[in-house]
């Protein structure tokens, strides 16, 4: 239900346009992987300047390729007119931070790359607000004779919720939990329970109470009810049993810690089918053995 957020924002015409007309040649592995870490150091070069608020540094590899197009938010831009606006957007910043979540580079020819990268971004202004951002970046590296340079990039954004709504999220997870100390739970008790959770808290997407796994002559039995809103209705999907959450991070990484965790924003497949972040709680009974892992999700719009 809960994969991690995964964008590959390439589409296979812009591939085919950057590598058809140029002559195709074979290259091993070892070439490849040069040319996956030449422009590796180069974007991370990019987000050092970035996070510097530097907007020579941070467009610094563009090509002056008069029909070349940067897209940021929707809307496209020549190389002047990106770098105009994001000197403006750069005045009002104090600082930032980006932090790339899931990166990788596709090397299509020797003289064509890909970088995609799905960040987080902490802005703090100087007027001292601050915003939380999910970034996707696409960046079309091609080489030219003084280098590899980006011939097309494409940026996307969504805001990330806030200090206030987490705390809310946070407090209300917890209250959950510890009304639920000493009970002996079942599956089937949940809907009812996470649905009213929810009424409670109508900041909170969605919530379930993933149970630890239990073992019977031979099988393991897993169980995770999950309620989550539709308009003003409320749904509930199950896991099939096959399917071992176990290994996702929204629940691995808070039982590994034994502390509740906020986890990376992904995509909720099988689920609320919405981008989102889920604060995790693991659960103990009064001998504390593991119960289950509790959650409660916001959307990421």
């Amino acid at each position: 239900m809960k994969k991690i957020l995964n964008y590959l924002m390439v589409s296979a015409l812009g591939i085919l346009s950057l590598t058809g007309c140029q002559e195709r040649k074979l290259f091993d592995d070892t070439e490849k992987q040069a040319i996956r870490d030449t422009i590796i150091s180069l974007s991370d070069e990019v987000l050092g300047y970035a996070q510097n608020a530097n907007t020579e540094g941070t467009f610094k590899y563009l090509s002056e390729d008069s029909a070349a197009v940067f897209i940021s938010g929707g809307m496209a831009y020549n190389r002047e007119e990106i770098i105009s606006k994001f000197s403006k957007e750069y005045n009002a910043v104090k600082s930032q931070t980006v932090e790339p979540v899931d990166t990788r580079v596709i090397v299509f020819s020797p003289t064509s790359a890909t970088w995609i990268s799905v960040c987080k971004h902490h802005i703090d202004f100087k007027d001292e607000t601050t915003m939380d951002q999910l970034l996707t970046e696409t960046w079309i590296w091609q080489r030219e004779a003084a280098g590899w340079r980006v011939i097309h990039y494409h940026e996307t954004y969504m805001t990330l919720p806030d200090a206030c709504k987490k705390a809310t999220v946070e407090n209300g997870v917890k209250e959950l939990a510890k009304s639920l100390e000493g009970k002996t739970l079942k599956p089937e008790d949940m809907p009812a329970i996470l649905t009213n959770f929810l009424k409670l808290y109508p900041e909170i997407y969605g919530s379930t109470l993933a149970f630890a796994p239990t073992a019977e002559n031979g099988n393991v039995h897993r169980a995770a009810p999950y309620i989550y809103r539709s308009g003003k209705e409320f749904k509930q999907v199950s896991l099939p049993e096959s399917y071992d959450y176990t290994v996702s991070e929204w629940y691995a990484v808070p039982v590994a810690a034994k502390k509740p965790v906020w986890s990376n924003p992904y995509f909720d497949d099988g689920g609320g089918q919405v981008v989102m972040i889920t604060y995790s709680l693991p659960v103990y009974d009064k001998n504390n053995n593991l119960l289950g892992v509790l959650t409660g999700d916001l959307e990421v719009k």
